[in-house]
């Protein structure tokens, strides 16, 4: 094994032989391979002195004895692979058997990839393909499959608390669902999501805020059981209040609009992008149309609205299926409408179709793949954690563990760490001093003395 001073006199050697003349992109990239080639040669020095140390001071380690040495382990880390030796040690009073250093820092048995870079990973993954966070996060060193089983190791996913706001009156929940194709091909389903947040606030003229967006996502999950998680949701931030008024904003679909029965004191607001849709497929380009449906759904009247669509249909405008879905929608969904125009309620606009676009099918949905139920499950729960503004960090992948030699002071100082200090005698501001004339002559060979 190779000293702490060879490998740090190694690692600046390599640095002030870098060429910056070949461009300096590649000595960039040439010093950050190098500094991380010597985080690692650092790093497998330390933990084969911790492992002399432990072996050195016995009575640190009572009941545990050697029965194995020089074992060797690999370990994947953000700055590459680390390989090193230790101890094998059985437990003669329990029976147990631990390698001893890496229970003590934390690595378990059989790991291949150190947590840190799991969590990294992980994190990544709600935004890429598995193979994609694998290039990012390490060039690629670690396999899809293995990235895909990290984020499935997942546990404990808790955000800050947060402060009720007893101040607000009014809050809107957007819920719509993104269309995933499923790995069998023969079926695909669909991932709910629910936005919680108060009224927008205009940014500029095509761009509006969500004040205290809150995401919530739901899949193979009953209707019911996740409504009443957004209740809580609700209860936690806004507290249980009769004078909080609710907006439910969506598409008409049935889970959508049993949210007015589970939530108290809350109404159904249509999204009018679903119903501009299925009007353009009535009356095409014709606008003067157009504007009469919108003008018969602000004068609250539905029948003409029927008699006009039949009129459609008869003269061949559109299929009469078309039609009648048309008018169907419109009725079932009336009250949704009706709610735009009462002066007693601020229902404003819906957005829940771009928050699922971009939250859920930029990931999910929006290129050619196909999943299984766990993970999907797993990456529209992580993807929201992380939206949400949370973290996924080393404690949401592994327990927290007592391991069975502590490292105490004394055993720190048994491993002598930081004990090499390089010599000054050299770098002394003094030329004239004789340690300076002699370190001096040694270097030229004897002739300057």
């Amino acid at each position: 094994m190779e000293s702490i001073q060879q490998i740090a006199e190694k690692f600046i050697q390599e640095i002030i032989e870098l060429d910056v003349t070949e461009g300096l992109t590649r000595a960039l990239m040439q010093a950050g391979q190098i500094t991380n080639g010597f985080i690692c040669r650092v790093i497998e020095y330390k933990l084969q002195a911790l492992d002399q140390a432990i072996f050195d001071n016995g009575n640190y380690r009572p009941n545990w004895c050697v029965i194995h040495k020089d074992v060797p382990r690999s370990l994947q880390t953000k700055f590459g692979l680390i390989q090193f030796c230790r101890r094998y040690y059985q437990n003669r009073k329990a029976g147990d058997y631990k390698h001893l250093v890496d229970d003590m820092v934390g690595i378990d048995p059989g790991e291949r990839v150190e947590v840190g870079l799991s969590a990294e990973l992980v994190e990544a993954a709600t935004s890429h393909s598995y193979a994609k966070s694998s290039e990012i996060c390490c060039g690629s060193q670690v396999s899809r499959q293995t990235v895909m089983c990290k984020t499935r190791q997942v546990h404990s996913l808790e955000l800050e608390k947060p402060e009720i706001r007893h101040d607000v009156k009014e809050i809107h929940i957007q819920a719509d669902e993104d269309h995933v194709a499923m790995q069998d091909g023969r079926r695909d389903t669909i991932v709910k999501l629910v936005a919680i947040h108060e009224p927008k606030q205009r940014v500029s003229a095509k761009r509006s805020r969500l004040p205290q967006r809150h995401l919530l996502t739901s899949y193979g999950e009953k209707t019911g059981d996740f409504w009443l998680r957004v209740a809580n949701e609700i209860s936690n931030r806004y507290g249980d209040r009769d004078d909080l008024t609710i907006y439910i904003h969506g598409d008409g679909a049935r889970w959508i609009r049993s949210g007015t029965e589970w939530l108290q004191n809350s109404y159904f607001v249509l999204d009018k992008f679903h119903v501009s849709q299925k009007l353009n497929r009535v009356v095409g380009g014709d606008e003067d149309l157009k504007q009469y449906v919108w003008d018969c759904m602000h004068m609250d009247e539905l029948q003409n609205i029927a008699h006009l669509t039949e009129a459609i249909v008869n003269s061949e405008g559109c299929a009469e299926k078309t039609g009648e879905e048309f008018v169907k929608y419109i009725r079932n969904n009336w009250d949704g409408i009706q709610i735009w125009y009462d002066e007693h309620h601020n229902a404003g606009s819906s957005c829940a179709e771009g928050l699922v676009s971009h939250f859920l099918s930029s990931r999910l949905s929006s290129r050619p793949c196909g999943w299984l139920d766990q993970g999907l499950e797993t990456i529209s729960r992580l993807r929201v954690h992380v939206q949400n503004g949370g973290r996924i960090t080393a404690a949401n992948l592994k327990m927290p563990n007592r391991p069975a030699v502590r490292p105490t002071k004394i055993l720190r100082q048994a491993m002598k760490l930081g004990s090499y200090h390089r010599s000054s005698a050299m770098h002394s501001d003094h030329r004239s001093s004789s340690n300076y004339r002699l370190f001096r002559a040694i270097t030229d060979g004897g002739y300057k003395f």
